[in-house]
């Protein structure tokens, strides 16, 4: 009989091959598949001593649990999360919600009517998203400062401290980054309440990779040129940004109550010293929309 396991803390092809060198170890014929995005390893036939089986992958460092009937239902729940809260989100509404003018407080709404279940954030996956670990499968941030911007309940953020950065995070909503804390009390990340528009003092010019996944499709786009500019001051002199962001033509309607960038506004990210050094147009793969990866670099002082 197969099992499938989750590997929560599984961020990377790497992070894969020692998990499958793991259960070769103790059940050398097996067949195991990896779907990396998903953070889930099926193994066919399970060893017969379970216990064995996560005691070594423990071992190999890894945080390994069976999937349960619950975990197979969690994008189900989120879809229906999504319908309530849809039903309460201004973006959605004719003329917007005078009270939420920008429509931010309803994230704040989201997180307060969520309980205890992540499949109630409509934006959460528990995992690190696909175009970020595959970039950092192909680079070297060891010993990096590097700062999460908007980290939701964390997965990025650890992402990137699996990858060997010294990571800070940060998101606006008190209840997701201590939700963050909360799954990962390990965590060697440095998780913080602060404001993109006004970060903490000490962060200006302080990083080698500042990282933004799918938060500036959230802004309205007369705060796109302050959010650049503030993305920009934390790049350290010879530091990077990669922005990750949902992607549409200038001509495209917008489908969603999320605002997908065009090319336009991804390069007008280039402000203060940063200059674009690779631009990724991802197409749509699936239930994935299209997407940009983008990465821009300030030179040395």
């Amino acid at each position: 009989m197969p099992i499938v396991l989750f590997v929560e803390n599984m961020h990377c092809k790497g992070c894969a091959q020692h998990v499958v060198e793991a259960v070769h170890a103790l059940k050398s014929n097996a067949g195991v598949s990896v779907d990396l995005p998903a953070k889930q390893v099926s193994i066919d036939p399970a060893p017969a001593d379970l216990h064995a089986l996560l005691c070594a992958i423990d071992k190999a460092g890894y945080k390994a649990r069976v999937v349960q009937e619950t975990d197979a239902d969690f994008f189900a729940r989120r879809t229906m999360a999504r319908e309530r809260l849809n039903a309460i989100n201004p973006r959605m509404q004719p003329g917007g919600d005078p009270g939420d003018p920008k429509g931010d407080q309803w994230f704040t709404k989201v997180y307060e009517l969520a309980g205890d279940d992540a499949a109630n954030i409509p934006w959460a996956t528990l995992s690190a998203n696909s175009l970020l670990t595959d970039w950092l499968s192909k680079q070297d941030i060891g010993g990096k400062r590097a700062l999460d911007v908007g980290c939701g309940l964390g997965d990025n953020a650890e992402a990137l401290s699996t990858a060997g950065a010294r990571v800070s995070a940060f998101d606006y909503i008190g209840r997701a980054v201590a939700w963050a804390k909360q799954r990962f009390p390990h965590t060697a990340v440095d998780y913080r309440v602060a404001n993109l528009f006004a970060p903490p003092p000490e962060w200006v010019g302080a990083f080698d990779l500042v990282h933004e996944c799918y938060t500036l499709q959230t802004l309205r786009p007369e705060s796109t040129a302050d959010a650049a500019k503030a993305l920009a001051s934390m790049v350290a002199p010879d530091g990077r940004l990669l922005v990750i962001s949902s992607a549409r033509e200038a001509n495209e309607p917008q489908a969603t109550p999320w605002r997908p960038l065009t090319r336009g506004e991804i390069e007008s990210l280039a402000v203060d010293g940063l200059k674009l050094l690779e631009l990724d147009d991802i197409p749509q793969q699936g239930c994935l929309s299209r997407r940009w990866r983008a990465l821009f670099g300030r030179s040395k002082a």
